[in-house]
């Protein structure tokens, strides 16, 4: 019985752990693509209770170019800019 709990322990470690690995690549390429810092895009995500995967979507859905510069400027705390994200995911 104790061999089933340490497996379900380390099983669900291992799930956590492959989680978090998937959201920082996700981060760190939403970064890069917008030239900002990881800690910047967290600090946005956090605030506005988002995910990376989120806004990657957003920017591999349309052009790239204007749904990155939407972002920014939805970051820099332009409403217009997070009204279209908003219009886009319905997650303001």
């Amino acid at each position: 019985m104790d061999n089933l709990k340490d497996l379900s322990k380390i099983t669900t470690r291992y799930t956590n752990r492959v989680e978090d690995l998937n959201e920082n690549k996700d981060l760190l390429k939403v970064a890069t693509t917008l030239g900002k810092r990881p800690s910047d895009v967290d600090k946005f995500l956090k605030k506005h209770k988002l995910d990376a995967d989120d806004l990657l979507d957003v920017i591999e859905a349309g052009d790239r170019r204007r749904s990155s510069l939407m972002i920014i400027a939805a970051m820099n705390g332009r409403s217009k800019a997070l009204r279209q994200l908003d219009d886009l995911l319905g997650f303001l």
